[in-house]
């Protein structure tokens, strides 16, 4: 494993990155970084559902979507994040298996810290039951990409006010805001530390962890395909806002899983065009789902039948073709 090193807070070149590396680059990597104020959306998620867009428009907030699943997140620079890239393992793992092998090291760091640090729920690391980390991961060809947030010093009013609360997900918490059920972890530490601190830290300690000795700067070449990519993909509106269909039905649930919205447009009884949103995870793009589901009959049973022949569990990571034929409905 290398790592790489990216001193960038351009949170459009900090995605970009990892798609160029878990694209072109052969080796495991793991990377540390930091973006300037920047909102972070799931790749199934509906981005203006998810933001307060007056606020974030006038305070100048970044919005870059993901190449991960997983819910949205507000950055500043009291917030560091960790990258992961690596192959498979043949039976179709990485790093052993799943989420929490790969928070294994920054959680270790943290307790090494005397920071009471544990892994929680599908994809969170809190303290005493306040999240400071969400993670995330996106699956190309035989390579897991699973990167997560380290709320270090970030501005928790900042944040509540730039997001919006999910009724849905607030009440499943039973707390009454985004701020309540987060915390810094600056302010659990042993001893006073700055967040410049904690990175080096941090960077000290999981390169020890995994026996990481080369430190690796992308050339020139490399720079320039990685911009390339940031202005293709990771600074379009399209890719960060994209379009809802117009609908005729709408509907939103919570599972286990996550939550998930989906929007039908219905036209002479046929699908004309369907879209998934969420915070869920998945290994296949749940666009596969929705062409699949694109033009046939609005009709329950006929749904039904189409997704028993389906692994929807491949899209939408933890969910049964029943889950997603109740939320769809029909007539």
């Amino acid at each position: 494993m290398i790592y790489v090193v990216n001193d960038s807070d351009n949170p459009f070149f900090n995605h970009a990155i990892e798609e160029y590396i878990i694209k072109n680059i052969e080796e495991d990597a793991f990377i540390l970084w930091k973006n300037r104020p920047s909102i972070l959306i799931g790749r199934n998620q509906n981005t203006l559902t998810e933001i307060d867009y007056e606020y974030v428009r006038q305070e100048k907030i970044d919005v870059v979507r993901r190449l991960s699943g997983g819910g949205t997140v507000f950055n500043d620079l009291g917030n560091i994040n960790f990258t992961f890239i690596t192959k498979k393992a043949q039976d179709g793992s990485s790093l052993s298996n799943g989420f929490e092998k790969f928070a294994l090291p920054v959680i270790k760091a943290l307790q090494s810290l005397g920071v009471n640090a544990v892994f929680t729920g599908r994809n969170d690391i809190t303290i005493d039951e306040k999240k400071f980390s969400g993670n995330a991961q996106y699956h190309y060809k035989d390579k897991t990409l699973h990167h997560g947030t380290l709320l270090f010093s970030g501005n928790l009013e900042r944040l509540a006010k730039a997001l919006k609360s999910k009724p849905l997900k607030l009440q499943d918490k039973g707390v009454k805001s985004v701020r309540s059920r987060v915390t810094n972890i600056s302010e659990h530490l042993k001893s006073p530390m700055n967040v410049i601190e904690f990175k080096e830290y941090l960077k000290k300690y999981i390169m020890d962890f995994h026996n990481i000795t080369e430190e690796y700067v992308l050339s020139e070449n490399e720079m320039a395909e990685t911009i390339k990519i940031q202005k293709e993909r990771f600074e379009s509106w399209d890719w960060n806002y994209g379009k809802s269909p117009g609908y005729n039905y709408a509907k939103t649930e919570r599972f286990p899983w996550g939550i998930i919205e989906i929007l039908v447009s219905i036209e002479n009884g046929l699908i004309k065009e369907i879209k998934f949103y969420g915070d869920f995870f998945g290994d296949k793009s749940v666009e596969e789902l929705e062409n699949i589901l694109t033009g046939m009959k609005y009709d329950k049973k006929e749904i039904l039948e189409k997704l028993r022949k389906i692994n929807v569990d491949n899209f939408i990571k933890g969910a049964s073709f029943e889950e997603i034929a109740s939320v769809i409905g029909g007539e």
